[in-house]
């Protein structure tokens, strides 16, 4: 993406959880489908 800094940002809105479980989640789920590999460069161009 255009000016990606490699940071991601969570917010959590959801009154059902509690902060730290939350968090958690979100965490697992991010760490999940982050991508870690550089991009390859297009076999097109």
């Amino acid at each position: 993406a255009v000016g990606y800094d490699y940071v991601l940002s969570i917010e959590h809105e959801d009154g059902l959880a509690s902060i730290e479980e939350g968090l958690k989640k979100a965490i697992t789920f991010l760490k999940e489908v982050m991508l870690e590999e550089p991009p390859a460069v297009p076999w097109w161009t």
